[in-house]
């Protein structure tokens, strides 16, 4: 049990293990309306070649290619089923519509990459703690990012 708790501490460096996840920029950037089949292509690649440099177990390829399958749905439940969905994340004037789905996005990546990558019943509150916190630096440093980028309209 003493194991365990210091493991559950040990978690905590900002940057030693929970590191913000970045490439989910790929996802906002990715225009809205063009091909379901190469997004979900390119979902695939992103995650392999994630796995394939950080040597883990397919969890990100997992991951960013239930990503590719969920993001119309996404899509359409932060910007509204009844509205035509922006032609990209920029053209869209609803500040708060973009905030959840960028929210969702990131939500959803880390809950099943942290749960792919532990596994386990009994690390059930690390995977929630992790993906909370993730989730947190993920989304603000996101947000400065995409601050960047200017407005197109």
């Amino acid at each position: 049990m003493v194991l365990g708790q210091v493991f559950l501490f040990n978690q905590m460096h900002i940057f030693g293990s929970i590191n913000p996840i970045l490439y989910l920029l790929f996802f906002t950037l990715y225009r809205f309306e063009s091909n379901q089949t190469v997004l979900i292509l390119l979902s695939f690649l992103l995650g392999f070649l994630i796995d394939f440099l950080s040597q883990s177990g397919g969890a990100h390829t997992i991951a960013t290619l239930t990503l590719g399958f969920s993001r119309p749905l996404i899509i359409r439940y932060a910007f509204g089923v009844t509205m035509d969905p922006p032609q990209s994340y920029f053209s869209d004037p609803r500040t708060l519509n973009k905030f959840i789905y960028l929210l969702f996005i990131i939500i959803l990546h880390h809950t099943l990459y942290f749960t792919l990558v532990y596994f386990s019943w009994d690390a059930i509150f690390l995977i929630a703690k992790n993906t909370l916190v993730t989730s947190i630096f993920s989304l603000i440093l996101m947000g400065i990012i995409l601050n960047f980028y200017p407005n197109r309209k």
